[in-house]
């Protein structure tokens, strides 16, 4: 191929980017047009950037944090929309996307409302995240909740005695090694832990119930659970019982025993029965126009990237234009394409 022929798919190349994002800009500048602003969130709550090579970036707030501000500052917006799909990860990670959220809502009183639209799992820190919104709503089949803190362990004494393994590690702190997986379990070390979660659950659950304390029905969500056990069915008095357990009649405090908070996962229509979610939706983009009128555009919020991650996004997947640009954008590259080809060829014989 001729140096002419390369500079002319280069320029056609680059045009082509640079009009996808030129598009792209043009329609989250529209004033005129009334928007709900998108940004999809998925995957892992963990820190760090991720690879610059392909895959998807892990959900955290140095990851998301320029979106959900450009997202709050978006003129014309109706709605801010995060549409979770997260089991959870990282209780730190979980906690900053959680205190952002409720920051920007400061920042920006005059900001639309804030709509977490949750489709395979909210869970853990993705239900965490999702309850800074001013309203959850689910798919029936959503799973969600699981209010509540792991810490994964495993124990390979008796594996390394049979194999005549010995674990030599040294400390310099009684406490350093902790519950170790190498050593026999440690007693004060276990304690240790357990106050470590605890403190963790409850630091949760206290985020949670601020954000939305006055939502949640612990008695039938107790109730439910005694059926599901088999211990009663639902009857009048479970129903009392559960009432004085966890209802009006409830005390300040001790809402670490309540089913929504000990981890337990439901489907989405439990999950808005017993508060944990506000309403059930079908389609996203329908239900957005079903709320702030048929007018409304779902503009998703894209991540400024650089060359090479364009170009290598998704790598798996093959070369060309990664999912991170959205389909908004690849539309676009293939009508700057088109257009820098028609500028360059098109008064041709």
């Amino acid at each position: 191929m001729s140096k002419l022929k390369y500079a002319f798919f280069g320029s056609v190349l680059g045009g082509g980017i640079y009009s996808g994002f030129t598009n792209y800009e043009k329609k989250m500048n529209d004033n005129k047009t009334p928007k709900a602003v998108l940004i999809r969130m998925s995957g892992n709550i963990a820190g760090g950037k991720g690879s610059k090579f392909g895959g998807s970036k892990p959900l955290n707030l140095q990851n998301y944090s320029s979106s959900l501000e450009r997202a709050f500052k978006t003129e014309n917006a109706v709605a801010v929309i995060l549409e979770i799909s997260s089991p959870g990860g990282s209780p730190a990670q979980s906690s900053l996307l959680h205190s952002k959220l409720l920051h920007l809502r400061k920042k920006y009183p005059s900001s639309p409302p804030v709509l977490a639209f949750c489709t395979d799992v909210c869970a853990s820190g993705g239900y965490y995240l999702a309850s800074a919104c001013d309203k959850i709503l689910v798919l029936p089949s959503t799973l969600i909740g699981s209010v509540g803190v792991v810490s994964p362990s495993l124990g390979f004494v008796d594996l390394m005695r049979k194999h005549g393994i010995e674990d030599r590690t040294m400390t310099s702190g009684k406490s350093k090694v902790g519950d170790h997986p190498l050593a026999v379990r440690n007693k004060d070390a276990v304690s240790q832990k357990r106050a470590i979660m605890d403190e963790l659950h409850k630091d949760f659950i206290g985020k949670v119930v601020k954000a939305r304390g006055s939502k949640f029905n612990h008695a039938a969500a107790a109730s439910y659970q005694r059926s599901v056990k088999g211990e009663s069915s639902w009857n009048l008095t479970s129903y009392l019982l559960s009432l004085i357990t966890f209802g009006v009649f409830h005390s300040e405090g001790g809402e670490e025993d309540s089913p929504l908070f000990d981890g337990s996962v439901y489907t989405g229509g439990k999950a808005v029965e017993f508060g944990l979610a506000d309403e059930i939706y079908e389609d996203m983009e329908a239900t957005v126009k079903e709320k702030f009128g048929s007018e409304v555009k779902v503009v998703e919020v894209k991540e400024k990237m650089s060359m090479v991650e364009m170009l290598t996004n998704d790598l798996g997947g093959g070369f060309g234009v990664g999912r991170g640009l959205g389909t908004e954008i690849a539309d676009g590259f293939f009508e700057g394409i088109k257009e820098n080809f028609e500028a360059s060829w098109g008064n041709r014989p």
